[in-house]
């Protein structure tokens, strides 16, 4: 019934999208049109407003959807997103922890979808990452983190999964960089290497987002008022999410794996200064398979409802807009719910966990301890 839900979305979003001539997708379709007639991916278009601020290597992985009729290739574009975040989660999780961390991510699936963002693609293939690691299959995980770096550089901080794996980490290193390599230079298949040195010129020259978004680097500024640069919070935050990792006895509990998941996947929307209201889909996934890994108490449930209320419904059809317009958006307040539940699993990643293999759904137990 819930994969019926989500296939519907699909289609409807898919409808709305196609009759908006969404300015997301246009500039994702005008990549790839740009690169095969070795045109400046960088700069200004008359088809549509902004600027393209993906790899080449995203324009090329682009070009299935590009090159077909607009409907049809904004309905395999949002099936893609939608398929790989519904996908991963059963990957990850048990039946019964899929089921709920689905229906949580949902609403923000289909906001993602109305945008014709790739929000909900890399975050299926970041909560991939550890799946696949957890089959062994370093190959797999590899490939999937290489896909989302390029898509948007901060997938790589997927690659930390494989170190609870240390005796496999120079294999996955060595597929992780054989994939890079390869994905890098995939344009070459329609256009030469000058052409390719000149686009990859072009990306690292053209100028990053400015500004702090929905990130805590924002709130910060809106209650406390002080200008300070993103970066001393955002080392504050890699070392806070990082920290938990010295327990390296917990290394063999597949809930402190889980968790370690869920917080990575919140702190790249927390602390990414060009978070943007749709890439709310990545942090709510985080917290999707936080809960069902919590105790799932009265107040558990009542973190859950604040997430729900104030980060999911806050920017939806479902808020009024008077305060969308005067709450929520002036004090970026769809940020707080997700750093309660991001400061929580903090917490449960120090306390003590069960050790011992983890088999994950559809796996083989590990013979050999971590």
């Amino acid at each position: 019934m819930l994969l019926a839900v989500w296939a519907a979305a699909v289609v409807v979003v898919s409808l709305q999208v196609t009759a908006h001539h969404n300015n997301n997708f246009e500039i994702f379709r005008t990549s790839w049109l740009n690169l095969i007639a070795g045109r400046d991916l960088y700069g200004p278009s008359t088809r549509h407003q902004d600027f393209y601020l993906y790899s080449p290597s995203f324009a090329l992985l682009f070009a299935p959807f590009a090159a077909l009729p607009l409907w049809l290739g904004v309905l395999l574009w949002n099936a893609a997103n939608a398929s790989a975040l519904y996908w991963s989660l059963g990957r990850a999780l048990d039946p019964r922890q899929a089921f709920v961390a689905r229906a949580i991510v949902f609403l923000d699936t289909v906001g993602s979808m109305q945008q014709a963002q790739s929000n909900a693609l890399v975050a299926g293939l970041m909560i991939l990452a550890l799946a696949e690691l957890e089959r062994k299959s370093e190959v797999r995980a590899a490939a999937v983190v290489a896909v989302g770096t390029v898509i948007k550089i901060f997938p790589i901080v997927a690659a930390v999964f494989a170190i609870f794996r240390p005796f496999r980490l120079p294999r996955f290193v060595a597929y992780g960089t054989l994939a890079a390599v390869v994905l890098l230079a995939a344009p070459l298949l329609v256009i030469s290497p000058q052409e390719l040195v000149s686009q990859y010129h072009s990306w690292f020259a053209a100028p990053s987002p400015v500004g702090r978004g929905y990130s805590i680097m924002e709130q910060v500024r809106i209650w406390f008022g002080p200008r300070v640069p993103n970066w001393p919070m955002q080392m504050l935050g890699v070392g806070v999410l990082l920290a938990p990792l010295v327990q390296v006895p917990h290394w063999g509990s597949a809930r402190f794996r889980l968790l370690f998941l869920a917080s990575v996947l919140m702190f790249c929307v927390l602390f990414n200064h060009a978070a943007e209201s749709p890439s709310f889909v990545i942090a709510v996934a985080g917290v999707a398979i936080w809960f069902p890994l919590s105790a799932r108490d009265r107040s558990d449930w009542l973190v859950l409802a604040v997430v729900v209320v104030g980060t999911v419904l806050s920017s939806s059809d479902g808020m009024p807009e008077v305060l969308q317009r005067r709450v929520f958006e002036p004090y970026r307040l769809k940020t707080l719910p997700i750093l309660l539940v991001w400061g929580l699993t903090q917490v449960q990643l120090w306390r003590r966990s069960e050790t011992g293999p983890f088999q994950a759904p559809g796996a083989v137990v590990e013979e050999r301890a971590t």
